[in-house]
């Protein structure tokens, strides 16, 4: 859950610090961890993601994936969690339940992070499009836009 609260909080000074004309507004529950972040936490990411650094060392883009959207407990493959693994959906929102988040899996398998778990609610175990600031560094997504496909 620590590793989670880390990319959330870089996902709000990517926005706020790297890509510069983000429009869109960060969950709150990223702006909360972002506040409660001890200060020796946060003075590193903000040297890590200059501006002068966006589209270089960052490897943040903005793009659109697609994908379907999982749990970060499951992520590709539900079929550990026996008979309810067999309803993505169902498992997506038990496995969150229990503390997982919301993810996008990709078409290629890679497995992101996204921004905004609220919208990503609505389409659990659903094939999607997801359009954002994409850091593949850290495989994290600060999610503009979903659409099902």
């Amino acid at each position: 859950m620590i590793k989670t609260r880390v990319t959330a909080t870089n996902l709000l000074l990517l926005c706020a610090a790297a890509l510069v004309g983000c429009s869109q507004q960060s969950p709150q529950a990223t702006t909360s961890d972002a506040n409660t972040a001890p200060p020796a936490q946060t003075a590193p990411k903000e040297e890590a993601v200059s501006p002068a650094k966006e589209g270089t060392a960052t490897g943040v883009h903005e793009g659109t994936i697609s994908g379907a959207i999982s749990d970060s407990m499951c992520g590709k493959d539900h079929m550990k969690m026996g008979d309810m693994g067999k309803d993505a959906e169902l498992c997506s929102h038990k496995c969150v339940e229990a503390g997982a988040k919301y993810v996008l899996v990709a078409n290629n398998g890679e497995v992101y992070q996204l921004s905004d778990q609220k919208r990503a609610k609505e389409f659990a175990g659903k094939p999607v499009q997801i359009s954002g600031h994409i850091d593949e560094a850290s495989k994290a997504i600060h999610l503009h836009g979903i659409s099902g496909q």
